[in-house]
Parts: C-alpha cells; sequence; structure tokens
C-alpha cells in the first residue's frame, strides 16, 4: 500500500478514525514509530519499514506528512538527501505526537457537557480511552438532554438511564464517572446488598446487641451452629471486603433501629484482614474479636504472604488490642511475611472461645 496515502491532516479526524484510516492504507510507518526506543531515527531505517513496492514520492509524502503533524523533526546538522523532494538524512521523534488520542481528548472536552472533565485521560493509555469513549458519548447526550438529576435513584436505574444497560456502573463504570468527576452530580443511591447472617431471635426483646463478623465462610458455619449458645444476637459472614459496604446497614435490616449494636470483627490475621478491620471501623465502630486472635498466636504461624504490605495506621490501631508483648508479635510476624488463617483454629476451639470468652455489652 502506497505509504503517501498518510498525507493529510491528523488533527481533522478522532482516534477512532484515525485507526480505521491506518488500517485501510498502512500503519506500519507510524506503529513502528510508537515503538521504537531512540529519540532520532534515519531516513534509511525508515524506508526499511515502507512496502517494496512504495515509490520514492510516496515515501517522501509520508515523511512530509509526518513532518508536518509533528511527528518527525528534521536534523539539520544531517544534511538531506537532495532527492525531488528532499529529505533530511535524520529526524528527532516527537513521541508526545505520536500520541494521537489527546487530539481527541483535546477536541471532544471543547464540545462536552460543562461538567465532564477529560484531563485524567492524558495520563491514561489509548487503550483505556477507547474502551470508555462510547460511554462518554452517551453520559454527554444524557447530561445535554435531561440535565443534571435533582433526585437519587438506586444504581441500577442510572445505569440504565445512562448507557442503557443496567448492570454497567455495577460492572465498573463508576471507575468512568470518577474520571469524568461527575459521579456526585449524577446522584446515584448506594444500595449494598443485604448481609448475610445468622440471628438469634430470643434477643431481639434486648436494647443491646452483640454481633460477630467473621471474615470467612468456613468460620461462619463452624459458629453458626453455637450462636444460640452465645450472648451473641447476631452471626455476620463478612465476605472479605464486602462486609465494608453494608455493614452500616445492620440495625435496619435487623429491624432494631435505636438500640445499643456493638460488633466485633475476626477475620484472617494478617495484613490484608487487619486492613479490612481498619477500613470497616473508620466507618462504623467495630472491635477486633481478641479472643480468637489471641489463641491464633498460640499456634504455628504459616509463610505465604510475602506480597502483602501492612498499612501502618492499621496495624497500630489494631495492635492496641493487645499487649505490648503480643503487638510486637504480631507486627514481627507480618515483617517476615507470615500469617494466620481463621482456619488455624479448630471448630471445637472456634466454639469453646465463642462461648466462653467474655465479650463486652457496653
Amino acid at each position: 500500500m502506497p505509504v503517501g496515502s498518510f498525507c493529510f491532516t491528523l488533527a481533522k479526524y478522532d482516534t477512532i478514525t484515525l485507526k480505521k484510516v491506518f488500517s485501510v492504507l498502512d500503519r506500519k510507518l507510524l506503529d513502528f514509530l510508537k515503538a521504537y526506543k531512540n529519540s532520532s531515527i534515519t531516513l534509511g531505517k525508515l524506508e526499511q519499514f515502507c512496502p517494496g513496492s512504495t515509490t520514492y514520492e510516496d515515501f517522501a509524502a509520508a515523511v512530509l506528512s509526518l513532518e508536518e503533524q509533528g511527528v518527525l523533526k528534521k536534523i539539520d546538522s544531517s544534511g538531506e538527501n537532495y532527492k525531488d523532494p528532499s529529505l533530511a538524512n535524520k529526524y528527532a521523534i516527537k513521541k508526545d505526537a505520536l500520541k494521537l488520542h489527546h487530539q481527541q481528548i483535546k477536541q471532544l472536552q471543547l464540545t462536552v457537557h460543562p461538567l465532564i472533565s477529560l484531563d485524567r485521560y492524558y495520563k491514561l493509555s489509548e487503550k483505556e480511552w477507547e474502551k470508555d469513549y462510547k460511554y462518554i458519548k452517551k453520559i454527554d447526550a444524557y447530561l445535554k438532554n435531561k440535565g443534571v438529576p435533582q433526585l437519587p435513584v438506586s444504581m441500577p436505574q442510572r445505569s440504565y438511564e445512562l448507557v442503557a444497560d443496567e448492570k454497567w456502573l455495577e460492572a465498573g463504570g463508576t471507575k468512568v464517572l470518577e474520571r469524568l468527576g461527575v459521579g456526585e452530580q449524577l446522584k446515584i443511591e448506594q444500595t449494598p446488598d443485604p448481609l448475610m447472617l445468622a440471628v438469634a431471635p430470643k434477643r431481639f426483646t434486648s436494647l443491646s446487641h452483640l454481633h460477630l463478623v467473621v471474615e470467612n465462610k468456613t468460620t461462619y458455619y463452624a459458629l453458626a451452629d453455637i450462636l444460640c449458645e452465645t450472648a451473641f444476637t447476631s452471626l455476620i459472614y463478612g465476605q472479605g471486603w464486602k462486609a465494608s459496604a453494608n455493614l452500616a446497614y445492620l440495625p435496619k435490616q435487623l429491624n432494631l433501629p435505636g438500640c445499643e449494636h456493638i460488633i466485633y470483627y475476626f477475620g484472617d490475621l494478617d495484613a490484608e484482614g487487619i486492613r479490612i478491620w481498619w477500613y470497616i471501623n473508620e466507618k462504623i465502630k467495630t472491635t477486633p474479636a481478641v479472643a480468637f486472635y489471641r489463641a491464633l498466636l498460640t499456634k504455628q504461624a504459616k509463610y505465604g504472604k510475602q506480597t502483602q504490605r501492612p498499612d501502618r495506621r492499621a496495624l497500630a490501631q489494631f495492635s492496641a488490642y493487645f499487649s505490648r508483648d503480643a503487638g510486637q508479635q504480631l507486627s514481627n510476624l507480618l515483617a517476615e511475611g507470615r500469617y494466620y488463617p481463621q482456619e488455624a483454629l479448630s471448630k471445637d476451639e472456634l466454639q469453646e472461645i465463642w462461648r466462653n470468652s467474655a465479650w463486652t455489652t457496653s
């Protein structure tokens, strides 16, 4: 395909159109320049990436077009080849000019709704831009046609209104709204999934309620059978990070508003488990279930969490619930990449601890 077909003004085309045009003509030269590591290139090296049937006139036209667009800048000290048309023997490669999607970002910013900011996309890849492009256009159309919503609606409903897909926001579309800076303006009502829990109905008449959140399913089932033998109103399966989004909904889900609710948390004794507790505690007061953790610290720790890095704030707050020696032991084992899974305690041990430990009720 003649390289001379590159002779047009790139600014007139958006990234999507450019891809189609270059795929029809020949993207080899531009693709090569994008991947080329050096900051300059000789004319001979450029010629090597043209099809054998390419005429000099077509090749020169392509090079001059790339000059015009600022992709190539001739190095005067290298001299010229003095052919017709004459080209420099060596060119500097302007890498920034190869980011074709930046042109589209600039052009689109001039026409989108004033609330939409595309600035974050300059730091993202062309692939991310192309993936989000159609959704940006739909969100822009929504704001222009319907304006900023006055009342909050559920995530599925707003998702359907924006892009005709009720699952888009939940599947990752909220990231696009964050990038555009319109998440709050679109008034999406957060409706977290209900908690998965077991309850002791006989305790519902009390004005003060104890709740135990456990991170893993195995621990949940090990304890569920004896819930009614404890002082607790509920046992909650936290599902890792999931509880951080919906634990504040607990009083409403149990239909026990106006009561005192004391929440304990028991997770894996590793950097991630401590971080989950800390994050939940930032939203709603939650106390580490120290009796379970102390029992873990008597076991043989495992290796396998070397890639996890403890959060200093989380670790400091968590360790404050333990003795100085236990806190130092915990800090040391995390630094060594060791950890305790909840499963280090047997079913019998878990049940014994839950039944017979002193749990603060106020």
